[in-house]
């Protein structure tokens, strides 16, 4: 039998300091966030407000999740009101300061009633493809509200930005411009361009290996190209070089150096630069406030760093900011493991629709509480035959494999990267205003399984 923990005595409401019950054990792979306390978990409403426990069950945005799921399989459950939230807290922190445009990254995430719910309520979006291109423009975002990025795009692509009055191109390389300037020359129009750069020293991601971005001296000479161009317009820089960002004061250094750049660039070309793209790379919000940071913290420091620059237009890019949090995984638990000394929940939920970012990518909570002892510290992980996990040293009442669990942190760069491979994939689900939208099903997954490999599961 696992050993039962000694129950933490923390006062309600997160508490980063008591978060880890594993820190005297070895490290068991990648890093990620602490676990979650026991008191954080029972008063999970204090971190992550669209959950929470009302007579023992796990409720979300209010209703119980025994409503929402049957308790069978897996589904994953996209709350839109909290995507929506997250949009006008980015919104409003920067809009205290500054000419701002947030701009969501479709890339973290294509379900179409979280999107449109977005557009509804004023985002504009950043696309990186013809695919991402063409959702928005279903959904319904403007051309104008568009911020395009990504490298080498077609011919076809690059007429379409063009034509259709894309708000802003950026441009990566030098062959990207050319391709750029010959569309745009042969359609007689002048597109907005920026130019991407890597503003901040090297790192374990974005480096002279990386396939992203230009070096500073190379964003200048590639953007005097763009000034001296008769077809294209220059407006700007674009960086995006952070990554599960949490520290204000790296954002900050990022702004400031981009600020020095615009300096730089506009005294070069004789252009004056209007727009400083920030990108995105913030942390998941409940994570950000975890770590006791708020989204107006980066708002402050990025006043900091470029409250002298007059005439300035800021644009953001947050995906994982307004999704990662945005979606719950409501899983069955399929059986237990107990190897090497260590408990193991096995769930329905796979890796294939939710990527093991980190060891604790996919923190677990019980859908019951009973608030009795005993709680145990388990692992978490999938059926799928790879060495992946989805949550390593949880803290989790003993029965909670009986009722099934919900996974949080589900709502970015998962279902746009699932793979159809292994177990059946989840439902997926839209809540929004209360009112449930089944739009992925097992039948809907049988289909793309036909299409993908030729195979018919007609009377299966």
């Amino acid at each position: 039998m696992p050993q039962p923990l000694t129950v933490d005595a923390a006062p309600r409401g997160p508490k980063p300091s008591d978060a880890d019950p594993s820190a005297a054990r070895p490290p068991l792979g990648q890093t990620g966030p602490p676990a979650l306390t026991r008191s954080e978990i029972e008063h999970i409403d204090e971190l992550l407000p669209p959950l929470s426990y009302v007579d023992g069950e796990l409720n979300v945005e209010g209703i119980p999740v025994s409503t929402l799921w049957d308790g069978s399989g897996s589904m994953l459950l996209y709350l839109a009101d909290r995507a929506v939230e997250n949009y006008r807290s980015i919104r409003e922190a920067f809009a205290a300061h500054f000419d701002v445009s947030v701009n969501c990254a479709i890339k973290a995430c294509y379900v179409g009633g979280v999107l449109s719910a977005l557009r509804d309520a004023g985002a504009g979006v950043e696309v990186a493809s013809e695919l991402e291109w063409r959702i928005a423009h279903r959904i319904g975002f403007s051309p104008d509200q568009t911020v395009v990025n990504g490298m080498f795009r077609s011919d076809e692509h690059a007429r379409r930005l063009i034509s259709q009055g894309a708000y802003l191109i950026d441009v990566d390389s030098d062959e990207e411009l050319e391709r750029l300037e010959f569309q745009a020359r042969q359609l007689g129009m002048k597109p907005d361009v920026l130019v991407r750069v890597n503003p901040l020293p090297d790192d374990a991601f974005f480096s002279d290996r990386s396939k992203l971005g230009l070096s500073p001296d190379d964003a200048q000479r590639l953007l005097e190209r763009v000034a001296r161009s008769a077809h294209l317009e220059a407006r700007g820089l674009h960086a995006h070089q952070l990554s599960r960002c949490a520290d204000p004061e790296r954002f900050g250094r990022l702004a400031e150096r981009m600020a020095e750049l615009r300096t730089d660039c506009s005294t070069s070309t004789g252009t004056a630069l209007d727009t400083l793209d920030l990108g995105g790379g913030i942390e998941t919000r409940y994570l950000l406030e975890r770590a006791g940071h708020t989204i107006g913290d980066f708002a402050a420091a990025a006043r900091e760093a470029l409250g002298g620059q007059p005439g300035l237009r800021i644009l953001l890019e947050p995906g994982r900011y307004v999704f990662g949090d945005a979606a719950v995984g409501l899983t069955s638990v399929l059986g237990t493991k107990r190897r090497s000394g260590h408990d193991w929940l096995i769930t329905h939920i796979g890796c294939n629709l939710l990527p093991p970012t980190s060891d604790r990518a996919y923190p677990p909570l019980p859908i019951r509480l009973s608030g009795a002892d005993p709680w145990s510290h388990r692992h978490v992980a999938d059926p799928t035959p790879a060495p992946s996990r989805l949550h390593l040293d949880a803290q989790l009442p003993d029965d909670a494999a009986e009722h099934g669990l919900a996974l949080i942190g589900c709502g970015a760069y998962s279902a746009v990267r699932a793979s159809v491979w292994s177990t059946d994939l989840p439902d997926i689900a839209v809540l929004r205003d209360g009112d449930k939208t089944l739009v992925f099903d097992r039948a809907a997954q049988d289909a793309a399984v036909s299409a993908l490999f030729g195979i018919d599961f007609d009377g299966d």
